[in-house]
């Protein structure tokens, strides 16, 4: 009797012990998660395991649909990779990309929020519409193809309210603009020259846009407008953005400010008006 019950406890043992086998081997078959690794050799007879960049995809879905030309969807894909991949090697790269899209977005005939058709009404300026939509003289120059000041009534103009606001970043070294809490686009700091009492953090607004032609400002009607030296003054001494390179038009030596490519302040000066939030930080 002994060794019957021997017997059957023997029996179950197998049993349980092939049941645990069978469900290892279903786990490590089907259910284990996928995970896909890299080998990166390195050195003799030996390497090391890398994680695999999990925003690649991401990013290379974003490119297909860039080519596309949908836009939007594009960008959304690269708010994605930025905001749960922030480790991807295409993180840098995709943040430019967010901020040429924005831009294109901006200046382009694509609705979007907040964008409008403005119809000119009789007596009207360019001065006054800008005022009246929160914009600014040179967006709605560029975002509707113009060269000249003139409007003409029931021409449709496009405008869009300009309530950007940015941030230097010293230790960064960039200029970051931001729609809300969004990034919108990032401008690289080239040159910095700020007066020894300004220490970060500073809140400020823009106070002043201003074109410089030869020994005097100019504004929009002037005819060499478009190829004036700009900068943007703020509410704190010493802090202004200005051009990389303000030339012989700039009439300053070494001047006080931030500053970043001639072409990066020309989008600058068009999306920032006078009250925009401006913060200095570290």
């Amino acid at each position: 009797m002994a060794r019957f019950k021997f017997l059957l406890a023997f029996l179950a043992l197998l049993v349980c012990g092939g049941g645990v086998a069978g469900a290892y081997f279903y786990w490590k078959k089907f259910a284990q998660p996928e995970i896909v690794v890299n080998r990166h050799i390195s050195g003799k007879g030996g390497g090391t395991l890398e994680r695999p960049d999990l925003g690649k995809r991401h990013f290379d879905a974003a490119i297909a649909l860039l080519k596309e030309g949908e836009l939007v969807s594009a960008r959304d894909r690269l708010l994605y990779l930025m905001q749960y991949f922030p480790e991807s090697a295409t993180y840098d790269e995709a943040r430019r990309i967010v901020g040429e899209v924005n831009m294109d977005l901006l200046l382009s005939k694509i609705p979007m929020p907040g964008k409008v058709e403005h119809k000119v009404r009789r007596g009207e300026a360019l001065v006054t519409i800008a005022s009246r939509n929160q914009t600014t003289i040179d967006y709605i120059m560029r975002a509707n193809g113009k060269t000249s000041e003139f409007i003409f009534p029931d021409e449709p103009l496009t405008v869009y309210p300009l309530n950007f606001r940015v941030e230097i970043s010293l230790a960064k070294g960039t200029v970051t603009v931001f729609d809300g809490d969004a990034l919108f686009k990032e401008y690289r700091i080239v040159d910095r020259n700020l007066p020894p009492d300004i220490k970060a953090p500073v809140a400020t607004t823009v106070s002043e846009r201003v074109a410089w032609h030869g020994d005097q400002p100019v504004n929009f009607t002037h005819p060499s407008y478009m190829n004036s030296a700009k900068w943007i003054r703020t509410g704190k001494i010493g802090l202004f953005i200005r051009q990389a390179d303000p030339g012989p038009d700039g009439g300053e030596s070494r001047p006080f400010g931030v500053m970043i490519p001639n072409e990066d302040l020309e989008e600058l000066f068009t999306i920032l008006r006078v009250g925009s939030k401006v913060d200095l930080v570290k």
